[in-house]
């Protein structure tokens, strides 16, 4: 059975245009069978906002060239792995004096070689694990960010003091070429007292295109790393005008975008209105049958 391993997972580089590079990635064969494997680096482009991607029909950067160190390997070469073993792969990544100052997205991928032959009945299934690979060709080490906050607003539409759990939706749009991460926090605030305060997850925005707002749950246990989750709010609320800020710290940028949004005893009004009718409704019955002695 294919059970491959493959560390680091992924690789966020800053390089400078005509620079060489090598990065020393181990794969681990996890399973009880010898496997036979080969290398390649396909390009990449987002596809949406929640980080999906896509490999097909894209062009590589002819500026950019992957190759590999070992001295008894080449790309795309078959080599194998025992049971319960590693290799190291070095990966070189060279960039030419002309290579244009963007962004470009790439995996390194560990395929199950081709070896013998398919038959209708007996097909070969080739699987394979990758590391992404994150590539900003830039003159400075702290390439420049523009970010724009977009579709910002909280559902639901009605929101009531009792019962809404409140999200605090929005788009974090990167109108650079370079990518960056969606650092810097959500406050909500009423009558100017902060009321809960979120950190938003570094999410990586690549280059000119957008990504969800997404907010860091932070577990007890040290163990489990911060993940991602929506930006709730939960009941209960007191009545009133709120202001929700978010707000992003990027490397030579702060951006902030605020909305106000109100909530209302809904559910204790309803509640009163009831208690009210049927309060009415029973004096109403006693009224018209009067007790007889």
């Amino acid at each position: 059975m294919f059970n491959l391993s493959i560390s680091p997972p992924q690789l966020e580089i800053i390089l400078k245009p005509n620079t060489t590079i090598t990065q020393a990635y181990q794969v681990t064969n996890n399973s009880d069978q010898t496997v036979f494997l080969d290398t390649s680096v396909k390009p990449w482009i987002p596809t949406d906002t929640t980080g999906s991607l896509t490999y097909q029909g894209i062009i590589p950067n002819p500026h950019i060239k992957f190759s590999l160190s070992n001295t008894d390997l080449k790309l795309s070469q078959t080599f194998k792995i025992p049971p319960h073993s590693h290799r190291q792969l070095v990966l070189k990544i060279k960039t030419d004096l002309n290579t244009p100052l963007h962004d470009s997205y790439y995996t390194f991928f560990v395929s199950q070689a081709n070896i013998g032959v398919a038959t209708y009945d007996k097909p070969i299934n080739q699987a394979q694990i990758g590391a992404h690979i994150l590539i900003s060709a830039s003159d400075t080490d702290t390439p420049s960010a523009n970010a724009h906050i977009n579709h910002f607003f909280i559902k639901p539409v009605i929101k009531d003091s009792l019962f809404s759990h409140l999200t605090i939706n929005a788009q974090i749009d990167n109108l650079s070429d370079h990518l960056f991460k969606t650092q810097g926090t959500l406050v909500i605030n009423k009558n100017n007292q902060e009321i809960q305060k979120f950190d938003i997850y570094p999410h990586n925005t690549l280059a000119h295109h957008s990504r969800d707002l997404t907010c860091t749950l932070y577990f007890d246990q040290q163990k489990q790393p911060p993940q991602p989750a929506p930006c709730t709010l939960k009941p209960p609320f007191w009545p009133g005008k709120y202001t929700a800020t978010l707000t992003l710290n990027l490397p030579n940028q702060t951006t902030s975008e605020s909305i106000n949004f109100y909530i209302f005893p809904y559910a204790i009004l309803a509640t009163l209105i009831i208690l009210s009718a049927l309060f009415f409704l029973f004096r109403s019955l006693l009224t018209n049958h009067p007790k007889t002695d």
